[in-house]
C-alpha cells in the first residue's frame, strides 16, 4: 500500500528532513555558520585579524 502524503504541498524531489543547513562555500572544509555574531566577540579577540 502506497504512503499517503501528510500534505499536498509536499515535493518528492526535497530531502526528507528539509532543506540542508548551509555548506562550505569557502573550500577549506570548515564548519558553516548561518550567521556572524559579533556581540559574541570579546575584547581580546577583536584585536587579532580574523582567519
Amino acid at each position: 500500500m502506497p504512503r499517503q502524503q501528510d500534505r499536498d504541498d509536499e515535493d518528492p524531489k526535497e530531502p526528507k528532513g528539509g532543506r540542508p543547513g548551509p555548506t562550505d562555500q569557502g573550500g577549506d572544509a570548515g564548519m558553516a555558520t548561518r550567521e556572524v555574531a559579533p556581540e559574541l566577540i570579546t575584547a581580546d579577540e577583536q584585536d587579532e585579524p580574523p582567519d
